[in-house]
């Protein structure tokens, strides 16, 4: 029995090893989540590829981000600078994202600023869909010891990989008009009724158990090793690494747990209370409406100008 698995290990192997460095089409690995995060993959990898417009701000970050920034509106109060705004955000949480998005969007363009969305505390956890977009080195070499998802990103990344190329082979891949967008903001009008928010806040209230530093610094050891990777690279594009807190509605927490990790790598911006604490700027308690989303993004505008006014008189 032990000789017949030893047979099937070793011819299963050399196949396994094909799969895992053979290339696929890189945009069908973001086509293919059409049923994820309202299609907003395939928008990114053709702002990315297919695209000529320049990313000089580029904010990375969550639903959060999604609904919270209006990059087209930020670009406009920019005009004098002539500075190109995209946001994208991407729905759930996972700081492994952040990095493989930042390695696509330095192969193609040169931003001069990257605003990284942080909330209360760090995901400690993958990113759901890390896998599907990063390369093979970047998956099976991920963060070993930190890392509760690093065999299902490798499955996972194995796996869709076949789907792909059964796709391909069968024939069953239908290319997606290219998508023409600039700006990736998506936010809504509605406001959620005040009693939400308030149980939400009431909530957010109750205080958390304080973890021992031992802990604390086990479990962020994971979304701190892929902060430090995007500073790198960041290091190595001269882009000047930012963060801009996005709590969750009634959030009585002025900076965010990890503000001493931000600190080493840029400036952390805090809104002001009044946009995060009015209810009228909320579409659910996690989310800012469009009217929330116009003022935080007046207020990040306000940031950037200070950091482009300063640079211009370094410059001098």
């Amino acid at each position: 029995m032990n000789r017949l698995y030893k047979h099937i290990i070793l011819f299963l192997l050399p196949v396994m090893i094909l799969i895992l460095i053979l290339p696929v089409n890189k945009r069908l690995k973001y086509q293919g989540l059409e049923n994820d995060c309202f299609n907003h993959a395939i928008w990114i990898y053709d702002r990315i590829y297919n695209n000529s417009k320049p990313m000089d701000i580029v904010f990375l970050g969550s639903s959060r981000t999604i609904n919270g920034i209006n990059d087209k509106l930020i670009e406009q109060e920019l005009k004098e600078y002539n500075m190109a705004v995209v946001n994208f955000g991407y729905c759930r949480l996972g700081r492994n994202l952040s990095y493989a998005l930042l390695k696509e969007i330095v192969s193609r363009k040169k931003p001069e600023y990257l605003i990284i969305e942080v909330s209360r505390g760090e995901d400690r956890y993958s990113h759901p869909i890390f896998p599907h977009i990063a390369n093979t080195i970047d998956v099976i070499f991920a963060n070993p010891f930190f890392n509760r998802d690093l065999l299902t990103d490798i499955l996972t990344h194995f796996s869709y990989k076949i789907e792909l190329w059964q796709d391909m082979i069968f024939q069953k891949t239908v290319t997606v008009p290219i998508r023409t967008s600039d700006f990736g903001f998506a936010s809504s009008i509605d406001t959620i009724a005040g009693e939400i928010l308030q149980e939400a806040k009431i909530g957010r209230s109750i205080p958390r158990p304080e973890m021992k530093k031992i802990e604390q610094n086990f479990y962020m050891s994971f979304p701190r090793i892929y902060l430090k990777k995007l500073h790198r690279i960041c290091q190595e594009n001269n882009i000047n690494m930012l963060f801009l807190y996005i709590p969750p509605f009634g959030t009585d927490q002025f900076l965010p747990d990890e503000y001493k990790t931000y600190i080493k790598y840029g400036i952390v911006m805090l809104p002001p209370v009044p946009i995060m604490d009015n209810p009228s700027n909320w579409h659910d308690a996690d989310h800012l409406n469009q009217t929330g989303a116009n003022k935080l993004s007046l207020y990040v505008t306000s940031e950037i100008k200070k950091l482009l006014s300063d640079s211009t008189l370094q410059r001098k």
